[in-house]
């Protein structure tokens, strides 16, 4: 009897760590679209600024040139926070994997 409740116990744990792993499968994958997204944005923006700005002058370019400069670090940021969310998910579910191999 009791090595039917074992049995049980490991199999709704190996489900349990299944879904978790779904779900972050999937939270993963959002992270990606909204990059995706982010880059689609990030490219009309550089497309706009090599149409329009270099015709702007004065005041109107320096305070420009600012938020320029704002936006890359930005990116960058973004960017690197992506690529760490990403790569902590992956590792979440490596250990995952791991829990449902030493059941």
């Amino acid at each position: 009897m009791s090595s039917m409740v074992e049995s049980i116990e490991k199999e709704m744990k190996r489900r349990a760590y299944e879904a978790a792993m779904a779900i972050l499968q999937s939270y993963q994958g959002q992270v990606h679209e909204a990059m995706e997204e982010f880059q689609g944005g990030i490219r009309g923006f550089y497309r706009a600024n090599d149409e329009s700005i270099p015709y702007w002058q004065g005041e109107a370019r320096e305070a420009y040139e600012w938020i320029y400069a704002d936006l890359k670090q930005l990116e960058t940021r973004i960017g690197t926070t992506a690529d760490e969310l990403i790569d902590e998910i992956s590792r979440e579910i490596a250990r995952l994997r791991r829990m449902i191999e030493e059941l």
